[in-house]
């Protein structure tokens, strides 16, 4: 009786934050209700394909802090939540959404899977029949890798499928985790206009607004969706070693490897089902006066909430892909051990990984292991709560296997700038650097170098966007 009273508190605090975020905003753009499941207002009980243009909430009406509470944090979940499903809906060719429910037309690419590589905008990056793959893998609606979760390095070489801090996640099947990047139209757009596709063109942009960086478009209600990023780790699913690819949302993929991420010294390509196990997505609202927001989402799979309660359990049927409770001293969020030269050379078959395996002395007879992935911070509560009405929405489909992890927001006019939360981490994208998390405090550095004539070095910010890193 003491948990349902806990249960029903708490659904009745989110709900009551949502009745409240739904009055008329006074001044305001007339924005959709917060606690719908689509942005729709005529079709709130219905998951739907349209994306919401921002966030229910009036924020100079509510004030500003970095504390987390449900009226204030509620209307940005609900946010992430609807522009999640939106860009995981079926597709067609024009990257449009199919007049279809969330989970038909299986074996067809969703939304954002159709927005733009980094590859296919920067000039320079053609190495290697790059964007012959693009085209011939996305006409065979097959995914297709080959890049660092966020240093793409496009102008320079092909590093692999690394993380924020340039190190691997292994799996536990050990194989390495891989990552891709997409830019949405209002955002490729932009850059393309303002030939922004070079350093060069940087440059020249810089010089001529007068020492200004980037300002990527923000939406403008009812138009305009603004600029978008859309960050997503995957990893390879072996039936013959327990995954079940039923629990995932699955792609048919094929893996680019670089020369120098092979042992043979040789470019290859692997052939691999694929399951999403993580993804950011970062839009630029009209309502932050110029910040972003961070959504983030990771399988429920991925690593346990308590992994002593995991160490504990005698259910031998939930396989973590990121944790294997058999291994008891296992350092956790350690980045594997590089070989020679700090490379992470694939092996020419299954596990890829395996030379970059932790192994236990005197434990388990020398059996290898993959990451041991920990939560470093525990999801919040009013995010839980709306996670579990969207989970609960989605039941029957594998997207009832995602779940929100967080969004991060901030205001620029704001002195000092707080952020909320304060820290916010995907355990697939930011696994060794949880800790110090916060996609704001990171991205607000980000920004391009260029060397002058005159040989200075002029730094120009690139609106926390890191997709332009290797641009020489």
């Amino acid at each position: 009786m003491k948990n349902y009273l806990i249960i029903a508190a708490s659904l009745g605090a989110l709900l009551y934050a949502c009745a409240r975020m739904a009055q008329p905003q006074v001044g305001s753009s007339p924005l959709p209700v917060p606690n719908c499941f689509c942005a729709d207002t005529s079709r709130c009980n219905t998951l739907c394909s349209l994306l919401p243009i921002d966030v229910n909430e009036d924020v100079s009406r509510v004030g500003y802090d970095s504390d987390l509470d449900p009226v204030k944090q509620t209307p940005f979940d609900i946010f992430s939540w609807q522009t999640f499903i939106a860009l995981n809906w079926p597709a067609g060719p024009d990257g449009h959404p199919l007049s279809v429910g969330l989970q038909d037309s299986t074996g067809v690419f969703r939304v954002w899977e159709y927005y733009t590589d980094p590859a296919e905008i920067f000039e320079g990056s053609t190495q290697a029949g790059l964007l012959t793959h693009l085209t011939g893998t996305r006409a065979a609606q097959r995914k297709f890798f080959y890049m660092d979760s966020k240093s793409p390095n496009l102008s320079i070489d092909l590093h692999g499928f690394r993380e924020a801090d340039g190190k691997p996640l292994i799996d536990r099947n050990l194989n390495f985790a891989v990552y891709e990047v997409k830019v949405n139209p209002d955002e490729t757009n932009y850059l393309r206009r303002n030939k922004l596709t070079t350093l060069d063109g940087i440059y020249d942009y810089y010089l001529s607004h007068n020492g200004q960086g980037l300002e990527f478009p923000a939406s403008n209600y009812p138009d305009t969706i603004g600029s978008m990023e859309v960050k997503a780790a995957w990893r390879i699913l072996d039936p013959s070693k327990g995954d079940d690819p039923s629990r995932y949302y699955t792609r048919e993929a094929v893996i680019y490897l670089s020369p120098e991420k092979t042992k043979s010294g040789k470019a290859d390509t692997i052939h691999a089902t694929v399951g999403l196990v993580g993804m950011h997505i970062i839009r630029k609202t009209k309502q932050l006066n110029g910040f972003l927001i961070w959504t983030t989402f990771e399988h429920i799979d991925n690593t346990p909430d308590n992994p002593q309660a995991a160490q504990d359990s005698q259910d031998t049927t939930r396989r973590w892909s990121f944790y294997n409770p058999a291994c008891l001293t296992c350092p956790v969020n350690t980045a594997p051990k590089s070989g020679p030269n700090n490379q992470y050379l694939w092996n020419d078959k299954p596990p890829y990984a395996l030379d970059y395996a932790t192994s236990i002395p005197s434990e388990h007879n020398g059996q290898k292991f993959g990451t041991q992935v920990t939560r470093s911070y525990p999801i919040y509560f009013t995010t839980q709560q709306v996670n579990a009405v969207w989970q609960e929405k989605l039941k029957g489909t594998v997207w009832a296997n995602y779940r929100l992890i967080g969004t991060q927001w901030a205001l620029a006019e704001s002195f000092p700038m707080p952020i909320a939360p304060n820290a916010l981490g995907n355990t697939t994208l930011e696994t060794y650097l949880q800790v110090d998390a916060s996609c704001i405090g990171c991205h607000q550095g980000a920004s391009v170098q260029k060397i002058t004539p005159a040989k200075d070095t002029v730094r120009i910010p690139t609106d926390m966007s890191f997709i332009f890193l290797g641009l020489k």
